[in-house]
């Protein structure tokens, strides 16, 4: 049995690492500034969720 709010997991590997390259970020950051890319990209998710979770 699962009980409610015991929170979960988000894989999220792939758009992470691939984040230079959608569409979100790709004008902002070049291959070379993967890592600026993908800390914005963790921040955004991160912001995302946080609200999800006030609205929930």
């Amino acid at each position: 049995m699962i009980k409610k709010d015991y929170g979960g997991i988000v894989n999220a590997s792939r758009s992470l690492m691939c984040a230079y390259m959608s569409d979100l970020w790709k004008d902002k950051f070049e291959e070379k500034d993967y890592a600026k890319a993908t800390r914005a990209e963790a921040i955004r998710m991160r912001d995302e969720l946080t609200e999800a979770i006030k609205n929930k």
